[in-house]
């Protein structure tokens, strides 16, 4: 790459592609089928094979089964005349750095619970000395800090999230590759597509056909829940729901149009502007933390979820491979990065440094040159605005671009979940195999129709480039009012209030996205839950 290629990617980064291969299933059964003996003749060299090491499934009880452990690996070695393989192992998660545990720390119960604690001292700490403006000041300014990080960290956790979830995906896809050549590599394939009654009855488990069974196989965890664990992701749902609803965006505005109304009350004063700023500064407060708590909750399931799918999935591929006798590995796939326009490149440029350790030094650069000349302000009420005004202002923008990277990387995430149903489909096709109908979409009310279009608005990229125009319109109002108590209050006001919305608007998407999520992960087990019986059928025949 040349100099001025590298230096224009540094201004304006170019998103990498995402590339990945499944790992490669080897190990195979010692003893072949009796559909390996018969296509003896059509597939050259026979092996002998050991048993395959894979997870150790355990039901106790009565319960779900659980994903206990993962055996050792076998080694490779000689037996007599054959040959044993070996299953190619993941290869290891890269470790955390220290910015990527603070991010996973922060969306912990732990930490939700302990900011609502702060806030509950706060509370009281008001009703007992009283709600005097340095008390509110206090609260607005820990509040406009707070959500300036923690949308920092809501930038690296979507970051990790989305490369850690396109990985799997790639990594499937890379299998479904591998699938579809092993098919048509089996000896007497034909045979297999012209059985599509048998294979209907051959799909069900337990007596019962796999369909009826999904609901039951999507409770296998990796380990059981407890109760508490339960009733507290039960409640965050609850609460998630209600937030991002249409009543919650209604209740909030008529809230500030109250707060509007009762102006002429105080003369528009400063202490008028104080209350509504208090008030959102709570609930930005309770919002971000909130939602970085649900988005982690989201993500540990998601991951455990396509664990389970990419378990069957390999072990899908075992048996073709024992069929097939067929060892190639799987190819790469690779997930091509999206295109972006200029303003969508400006806004990945912008959330690359606010999601990395340079926002945080920069922050810590603010911080340092605020804290350094307070005592030239004498440490009064505008010096104290000074530092939530600029975390105010920067973390407004912040919300649009979270709102807008999280749009576009879910378009790219439903895509690939839509190109992975597509290649399951050609392979159902290939074995005349029934597909399992598709998990039904809830219909879609008025109040939800609403929700989602704020959401999209949002979202778009005009939005997040007219926050930032707006935000250089206060900067220029608060410079002629020579940032004045009042003239900081003006920059905050109306950027609190936005983002206070937004935080909604951002919880309504996390909905949404984790419906959807729901519904293809449902399809994606479905499908490999019914290729995998197929495929265990063969080898009986």
């Amino acid at each position: 790459m040349s100099m001025w290629r590298k230096f224009k990617n540094s201004l304006s980064p170019v998103r990498e592609p995402i590339a990945a291969h499944a790992p490669t299933q080897r190990a195979l059964r010692r003893t072949p089928t009796r559909r390996m003996q018969a296509g003896a003749g059509k597939v050259a060299g026979r092996l002998s094979f050991l048993p395959f090491s894979r997870a150790v499934v355990e039901s106790e009880k009565g319960e779900p089964p659980v994903l206990v452990r993962e055996l050792p690996p076998l080694e490779r070695r000689p037996t007599n005349s054959s040959l044993m393989y070996t299953n190619e192992q993941r290869a290891p998660a890269p470790k955390l750095g220290l910015f990527d545990k603070v991010t996973r720390a922060a969306g912990s119960n732990y930490v939700f619970v302990g900011m609502l604690v702060i806030v509950a001292a706060w509370v009281v700490f008001g009703f007992v000395k009283g709600t005097t403006d340095t008390w509110q000041i206090l609260m607005q300014n820990a509040s406009s800090i707070q959500v300036y990080v923690t949308d920092i960290l809501l930038l690296r956790q979507q970051s990790n999230g989305m490369k850690s979830l396109l990985t799997t995906l790639a990594e499937m896809q890379s299998r479904n590759q591998s699938v579809d050549r092993l098919i048509r590599r089996i000896p007497d394939c034909e045979w297999m597509e012209t059985h599509k009654s048998p294979a209907k009855r051959l799909l069900s488990g337990s007596g019962r056909p796999v369909e009826e069974e999904q609901e039951e196989t999507l409770l296998i965890e990796i380990h059981q829940m407890s109760r508490m664990k339960y009733v507290w992701n039960r409640t965050c749902h609850a609460v998630a729901v209600g937030l991002g609803s249409l009543w919650a965006f209604a209740f909030y505005w008529v809230g500030i149009f109250f707060w509007v109304g009762i102006g002429p009350l105080f003369q528009f004063s400063d202490t008028w502007q104080l209350y509504v700023n208090t008030a959102t500064a709570v609930a930005l407060t309770f919002t971000s933390v909130f939602l970085q708590n649900i988005q982690q909750q989201q993500e540990d399931n998601l991951e455990k979820s396509l664990e389970y799918a990419t378990k069957i999935d390999a072990e899908v591929e075992e048996h073709l491979r024992e069929l097939a006798e067929d060892f190639k590995p799987n190819p790469i796939f690779e997930i091509p990065p999206p295109t972006a326009t200029r303003s969508e490149r400006f806004i990945d440029y912008f959330a690359d440094i606010m999601g990395s350790g340079i926002g945080v030094s920069l922050s810590l650069v603010v911080v340092g040159i605020w804290l350094s000349v307070g005592h030239l302000l004498e440490f009064d009420d505008n010096w104290w605005l000074i530092i939530g005004t600029f975390t105010g202002l920067v973390g407004f923008i912040d919300g649009f671009i979270l709102r807008n990277v999280y749009a576009r990387e879910e378009v790219r995430v439903n895509q690939e979940f839509r190109n992975i149903a597509a290649e399951d489909s050609k392979i159902f096709d290939l074995l005349n195999l029934p597909q399992p109908d598709p998990p039904l979409e809830p219909p879609s009310t008025i109040s939800t129709r609403i929700s989602r279009a704020a959401g999209d608005l949002s979202g778009l990229a005009a939005t997040s480039i007219g926050s930032v125009v707006l935000v250089f319109i206060l900067i220029g109002i608060a410079s002629i009012m020579k940032w004045s108590e009042t003239g900081q209050l003006l920059c905050n006001t109306p950027t609190m209030i936005i983002e206070g919305f937004l935080l909604l608007i951002l919880i309504q998407a996390h909905n949404v996205a984790n419906e959807e999520r729901g519904r293809e992960f449902s399809g994606i087990l479905k499908r490999r839950l019914l290729l995998n019986h197929y495929v265990l059928s063969l080898q009986q025949i």
